[in-house]
Parts: structure tokens; sequence; C-alpha cells
């Protein structure tokens, strides 16, 4: 053989090796995720809840706001898909107009749960 087919082979082996080294330190079973959740108080939140915050904050953001102008709209930009202490509330971002004119990033915190309705710009339940 010829020492460039041999470094070739040898180049493709490290690559190969390094990418399942990879792939194998980053797979997780469903239950391991569940579990790291669990300990980092952190909930992932159902297609249910989700449609539910999304609800909450595009009435919040994409209402009619005053500005110099009259009024115009918000726009809900979007909502983080897990609560990071389990509170109901949810993160939730969008564009606010100014009545200078122009539109702000917003940040809220929207409920997801039946008995949340709304946003709120704390993250607490009162």
């Amino acid at each position: 053989m010829k020492k460039s087919t041999i470094g070739r082979r040898f180049a493709l082996a490290v690559a190969i090796a390094a990418t399942l080294a990879v792939a194998a330190c980053g797979q997780k079973t469903a239950e391991q995720k569940i579990q790291e959740q669990v300990k980092d108080k952190v909930h992932a939140l159902t297609a249910e809840e989700r449609q539910r915050a999304q609800i909450n904050a595009k009435q919040f953001y994409e209402k009619e706001w005053k500005t110099s102008a009259g009024t115009e709209r918000g726009a809900w930009n979007e909502c983080r898909p897990s609560d990071s202490n389990y509170n109901g509330l949810v993160t939730c971002t969008g564009m606010v107009p100014q009545i200078a004119g122009g539109y702000k990033e917003v940040k809220r915190y929207c409920g997801y749960t039946p008995e949340l309705v709304g946003c709120s710009d704390e993250d607490t339940v009162k």
C-alpha cells in the first residue's frame, strides 16, 4: 500500500471513532431526561399547556396599544417550552409598540394552566 492510502484510511478511522464517541455521549433515554427535569425542577409543557400559554400570550401582545399615531397591534414571538419552577407560568416574549414609535421586545410570564389566565410581569403567582 502507498503511504498516502494508509494515511487516508487512518484519518478516516479516527474521524469515524470521534463521531461515534460524540454520538454515544449524547444519547439519553426518555426516563433519564424526565429524571433530569425532575431533579432540575423543570416542567416540560404538554401540547395542551403550550397552546394555553400561547393563547394567553397572544391576548396580551396582540392587543391594540396606544401610540402617538393612534393605535397599533403588538406581535407575539414565542413562549418557552418549559417552566423552570413549576409555578404555572412560562416565559413568553413579544413586540410591543412604543408611544414615540417603534417596537420594543417585552418579556412576560403567561399562565399555562386553566387556573392561571393571562400574563404578568412577575414570575410569581399571587
